[in-house]
Formats: C-alpha cells, sequence, structure tokens
C-alpha cells in the first residue's frame, strides 16, 4: 500500500485538498474583487468557472485517492425530509418571497441554478464528505464535527477578499459555521451527502433569486450577508441541529466503522 492511500496519511491528505480546493474557489472572489460585479451578477450571468474547477478537482481526487466513505451511498428519502423540515421553512419562505417579487430572466435563473447546484456539490464534497471522513480517521466523533464546521466558518472570511468588508464577512463564516453544523447533523443522521448537497444548493439558491431585486436597485452592492446568512437568523437551525446530534441520538454509532464503511461496488 502506497502512503498516499496509507489510513495514517487520510488526514493530512484531506487538509492538504482543503487548502487546494479553498485556492481555487479564492478565484471566485479574485474574479470580482476590486470590480463593479456583485456576487449575485456573478453567479447571474455565466458559469462560475472556479466553482465548477472545483467541484471536479474534488471528484478527481476522489477517483485518485479511491475514498468510497465520502457519503454517497442512498438514503431514506421520507426520512431526510422529516429531518430537514426546519431549513425547509426558510426555504419555503424565501422562494414564496421570490415568486411574488418575480423571478429573473430565464437565462439569469439558468445560471443561478447551475451555480449554486455546483455550489452545494462542492462546499458539501469538500467539508461534510473528504475533510469530515479525514478527520474521522484519527479523531473522535465529536472533536470531528467540531472541527469540521469551525473550519467551514473560517473559510468564509476569505469573502472579504470579493466585499473588502471584514465586518461582514465575519458575520457570513459565523452563519456558516452555525448553517455547516445543520448540514452536518442531516449529513451523519442520513448517512449520505446527497440530501445536504440539495438541500444547500437550494438554500444558496432562494436568497439569491432575491437579491437579484436588490441588485437591479443597486448593481454595484455585494450580496447583503448580513442580511441573509446573520447569524441570529440561522440561529433556529444551529440549535436543531444540536437535537439532531443529541447524544441519545448518536451513541450507537460505532466509532470509526459507522462513517468508513465502503459502499459495496
Amino acid at each position: 500500500m502506497s502512503k498516499l492511500h496509507d489510513e495514517r496519511f487520510r488526514l493530512p491528505i484531506s487538509l492538504v485538498v482543503l487548502v487546494a480546493w479553498a485556492g481555487i474557489m479564492a478565484l471566485a472572489a479574485h474574479f470580482t474583487a476590486g470590480s463593479q460585479t456583485s456576487v449575485v451578477q456573478f453567479v447571474s450571468h455565466g458559469v462560475a468557472w472556479p466553482i465548477v474547477i472545483a467541484a471536479g478537482f474534488l471528484l478527481l481526487v476522489l477517483k485518485l485517492m479511491g475514498w468510497r466513505d465520502v457519503g454517497f451511498r442512498s438514503f431514506e428519502l421520507f426520512a431526510a425530509l422529516k429531518l430537514m423540515w426546519l431549513p425547509a421553512i426558510y426555504v419555503l419562505a424565501f422562494g414564496a418571497i421570490a415568486l411574488v417579487l418575480g423571478l429573473p430572466p430565464a437565462e439569469n435563473l439558468a445560471f443561478i441554478l447551475i451555480n449554486t447546484c455546483f455550489v452545494g456539490l462542492s462546499e458539501e464534497l469538500m467539508f461534510r464528505g473528504i475533510l469530515f471522513s479525514g478527520l474521522r480517521s484519527r479523531l473522535e466523533l465529536r472533536p470531528s464535527i467540531w472541527i469540521c464546521c469551525i473550519l467551514f466558518g473560517l473559510i468564509h472570511v476569505l469573502n472579504a477578499v470579493q466585499t473588502g468588508q471584514l465586518t461582514v464577512a465575519a458575520l457570513q463564516a459565523a452563519a456558516a459555521f452555525m448553517t455547516g453544523t445543520m448540514f452536518l447533523a442531516i449529513r451523519l443522521r442520513t448517512g449520505s451527502l446527497y440530501p445536504v448537497i440539495i438541500l444547500h444548493a437550494v438554500w444558496d439558491c432562494m436568497p439569491l433569486l432575491i437579491a437579484t431585486h436588490l441588485g437591479d436597485a443597486n448593481p454595484d452592492q455585494p450580496l447583503p450577508a448580513q442580511i441573509y446568512f446573520a447569524p441570529l437568523f440561522v440561529l433556529p437551525n444551529f440549535l436543531y441541529a444540536f437535537y439532531l446530534i443529541r447524544p441519545r441520538k448518536l451513541r450507537d454509532f460505532d466509532d470509526r466503522q459507522a462513517f468508513q464503511v465502503a459502499e459495496a461496488g
């Protein structure tokens, strides 16, 4: 067995992949930094290629490393929907507002849908997939959960490069930490990445549809993260995540095998 495929090197390799992935994603911020292009315009006027490339990079890593325990597993749809009732309320509320305000032109809508799908795939595969599995190879369940969620929050501080506003980026990072905890709780309870990839994509998509109207009023204004993703706004989801991963629900998970069982064929 080569060192790259030795389980002892799983976590270091996962961290290297995270750094490389963050570098690719930073290109998205570079495209809009210091320009007249808002986040809304960036995702609604074309394919966000850095995001697509980042997702492709992670899929290539999985292929090369042969990691089959990151969460690409079947799941029970009804059970997953029951678990996601609270974030679904948020999504439905945003969707209703977007419908009342009016959807953007078909071309812009298509680009938003495409780009948010790739964001959902890329971020969930990186954090709730590759990184979390890497952490689980060396750490107990609880430390793995919190380290994964903290790193997911911290990566959003890089948004300050795009907005030039560290305070706004810090607020978004705190909100991302909370939302990421909810995503990971659902990933743990369903045993699959698929539900959280879908939820993540929709979660990002709905506010962007609303923000297209704000962009029309002030096209130079970046997506106001302090409005849509403020920590207080997502606090209910964060508390719900604690409920989902309460000790009584996780005590039956085997410490090593529950999240590292290779899928058959």
